[in-house]
């Protein structure tokens, strides 16, 4: 099922008003259950959570923005989401050294009341780790870097509540060394979450390519056009949850209108198949820039008069001045009927450009066939080959 941009709008905006109000829900209680309970560890998550009140409106405040269009912004400012997903690693860079400066570096005090500081953060680590997977989950499905960064962002907040119920334990145990120890591991956790996070932003902000899914996505659908003779290239960025494609291609289309149909077509084809791509350019040219005349010639190498039944086709190329000739004998000549068809197929697959023949008859089907297949057709009054002038021929 497509999700069109206006859905994925909505749905952003509702899970980063979701996590606003989770975050200053946690840090309200936390605050408070640290203050009432003595705990510094449950103190010091408070503090964490302040930094994710803010590190949400960050999200919010990019979602809405990166929905807006600007005369100064013809690309969009889907790169704010990114943005806004830099701080959120920095908010939990932060929150990693709110924990270990609380905790590894404060004076540890008795507990007044252990029911109560461990009721508050039960409740800490069942909303966090809820919100979290449904989080994550949304964010995939509408390919937001900022929400899923947000998701990684509330899962810290799971794991600092370990810590915290631990603290919280061996504080009223007075079992401090223990804290400290689990602490340190769980404050690498947040910092390797909070560098994968950076990693992907960067990656985005400098313009670092798309998936190789991606890539192989799109090369599948140009491969299923056989129009497409030739790929030079595939280039994509990502920018906010959308993603934007350049391709370099040869197409077998020379007429300038017919390419430029084939080309809306293709890029429509690449935004209805491949998810979350928000615009493809496509730079084209012609397969073939060589010119190729075809003689039509007999057995005695003579220019033909009888389009099927020729003997032999010549085939000049020409190629920045250079002149190379190549030699085939007539495919139709086997064949019982419909000997013009196939030669007039056989000089399209050999992408000739105009034939040479004698002055054919009147009721000869060559010159329509060879009109259907955008070939031009000289007939000349000339004998011999070699009486031609390759060079002056007006294709």
């Amino acid at each position: 099922m497509t999700i069109n941009k206006r859905e994925i709008f909505l749905i952003k905006r509702k899970i980063a008003i979701y996590s606003v109000m989770i975050n200053i829900f946690l840090s309200t209680i936390k605050l408070s259950g640290g203050i009432l309970t003595g705990s510094s560890a449950l103190l010091a998550d408070g503090i964490h959570s302040l930094s994710d009140v803010a590190a949400s409106l960050s999200i919010l405040i990019g979602i809405i923005l990166s929905n807006r269009k600007y005369k100064a912004f013809p690309y969009g400012l889907y790169k704010v989401e990114n943005l806004v997903s830099l701080l959120s690693a920095f908010a939990i860079f932060f929150a990693g050294y709110e924990i270990g400066r609380e905790v590894l570096f404060s004076e540890i005090k008795p507990m007044k009341s252990l029911p109560l500081a461990l009721v508050v953060i039960i409740i800490t680590l069942i909303t966090t780790f809820i919100f979290s997977k449904y989080e994550q989950q949304q964010g995939e499905k509408i390919n937001s870097p900022g929400i899923i960064a947000d998701s990684k962002h509330v899962l810290t907040d799971f794991y600092s509540s370990l810590v915290v119920i631990i603290g919280i334990i061996a504080q009223y145990l007075n079992w401090f060394w223990l804290v400290k120890i689990i602490v340190i591991i769980i404050i690498l956790f947040i910092f390797h979450s909070g560098f994968e996070i950076l990693k992907d932003a960067i990656k985005v902000l400098l313009d670092a390519s798309v998936d190789n899914q991606t890539i192989e996505h799109i090369k599948q659908i140009l491969n299923n056009h056989p129009e497409v003779i030739r790929i030079n290239s595939i280039q994509g960025r990502n920018s906010g949850s959308y993603k934007f494609i350049e391709l370099d291609i040869a197409i077998d289309i020379e007429e300038l209108d017919k390419a430029h149909a084939f080309i809306e077509h293709l890029k429509k084809h690449i935004l209805d198949e491949v998810e979350f791509v928000e615009d493809v350019v496509i730079h084209f040219e012609p397969a073939y820039t060589q010119l190729r005349i075809a003689v039509l010639t007999d057995e005695k190498n003579k220019i033909c008069q009888h389009f099927g039944s020729c003997t032999n086709i010549v085939i000049f190329i020409i190629d920045n001045g250079h002149i190379k000739k190549e030699i085939y004998k007539n495919p139709a000549l086997t064949l019982e009927h419909h000997k013009a068809i196939e030669l007039a197929e056989f000089l399209k697959h050999k992408h000739t450009k105009c034939v040479i023949t004698k002055k054919l008859p009147e009721k000869s089907i060559g010159p329509k066939l060879l009109k259907d297949f955008n070939i031009k057709l000289i007939q000349t009054e000339l004998t011999d080959i070699s009486q031609l002038d390759i060079t002056k021929i007006n294709c």
